[in-house]
């Protein structure tokens, strides 16, 4: 019949068109997305994602040795870009912090972070670039806006510690057998770098090393310690070795407990006779007594290096009524008391309003 050999010819191009393998599908256009939350990262980890985050905060802030001031404080700006295992990381900071509670007088634009991540894993992620020091509660973090006091701890507000590394940092976060019944985890932060002014690393010089171990119970216990070692380019290049003891306790009735305690062993300066050796510590009490509303109350103890370089004995006692009528919205009211024992420095109050707002 005239149409079988047509059939034939049809049969054998279907089976040849299926022994042949298929033609690859063209690779798909890498994805990118962008947002200013931090649920940018929730999508497929193929995409790229950035967030581009704005904070700024300005503060009126007085005491009854100079007259008040009117400042925009804090203006920084970030960008957090991340694909699959790496992350890139750069925020861009005008300050301008002004003398009235004892920290020093700083106006300048700089770069406070630039780094680049690589994490495969929870349990180890290597960090290089200029980073955030991860030593206790406050120096991870530092952005005034998400602190309760407008007011630094006496270790941050005198710069015993650099706020950034310019180095390596190798972290992760641990689950042992033990920890998972009690719902907790192990976070560790293993680091190292160089310092100088070149650098961006001020007051700072040489080599630097550090580690932070943290341990967190059930999100609402936490209890860690840290160590750092650095060479203090403004005191002679003396070297000075930090051992930092931490934590913070969620208790009932809405409140929570948080405390600091830094030993510094000092090198001793040539031909001074006297210790180097500097301890501060602080323990603040926040209540979340309303919806919008948190009071907060912190008592820090500690020597202070006074203008001879002799330090002496600081007590501060900060009172802060805090209002978030907003997530991205924080006022807080404050009032302190700074008194000195020894070195014939004059006690003084310090008061001030601070606004902060995250875009």
């Amino acid at each position: 019949m005239p149409y079988r050999p047509r059939a034939r010819a049809l049969a054998l191009g279907l089976l040849a068109s299926l022994a042949l393998p298929a033609a690859p599908a063209p690779a798909a256009a890498p994805r990118f997305v962008f947002g200013r939350s931090p649920s940018v990262f929730q999508n497929d980890p193929d995409v790229v994602a950035t967030r581009l985050g704005l904070w700024l905060d300005a503060s009126y802030v007085d005491n009854d040795r100079e007259s008040g001031s009117v400042d925009l404080n804090h203006v920084n700006l970030l960008v957090d870009t991340r694909w699959r295992s790496f992350q890139g990381f750069l925020e861009v900071e005008y300050e301008n912090e002004v003398d009235r509670y004892g920290a020093e007088e700083e106006e300048e634009f700089e770069i406070e972070q630039a780094y680049l991540r690589f994490g495969p894993r929870d349990g180890a992620s290597l960090r290089l670039g200029r980073f955030n020091t991860p030593a206790g509660i406050w120096m991870p973090v530092h952005w005034s806006i998400l602190m309760e006091t407008i007011e630094k701890p006496p270790h941050a507000a005198r710069e015993l510690l650099p706020e950034q590394q310019v180095g390596a940092e190798l972290a992760g976060r641990l689950f042992p057998g033990l920890l998972r019944e009690l719902a907790g985890q192990l976070d560790y932060a293993v680091y190292a770098g160089a310092s100088g002014d070149a650098i961006g690393q001020e007051d700072v010089e040489g080599f630097t090393v550090g580690a932070d171990l943290r341990l967190l119970l059930d999100e609402r216990w936490l209890l860690g310690t840290s160590v750092y070692r650095q060479k203090n380019d403004e005191v002679d290049d003396r070297s000075e070795l930090n051992l930092m003891l931490y934590g913070e306790a969620k208790l009932p009735a809405a409140l929570t407990f948080r405390t600091e305690y830094l030993h510094q062993r000092r090198e001793r300066p040539r031909g001074k006779p006297w210790d180097r050796t500097l301890d501060v510590v602080y323990g603040a009490l926040r209540w979340d007594f309303a919806r919008w509303f948190y009071a907060n109350y912190r008592v820090s103890f500690g020597g202070d290096d006074g203008p001879d370089e002799r330090t002496t004995d600081q007590l501060v006692n900060t009172f802060t009524l805090g209002i978030e009528p907003h997530p991205a919205v924080r006022l807080k009211l404050e009032y302190s008391l700074h008194e000195f024992s020894g070195g014939g420095r004059q006690d003084f109050d310090f008061w001030g309003t601070s606004v902060g707002v995250r875009f």
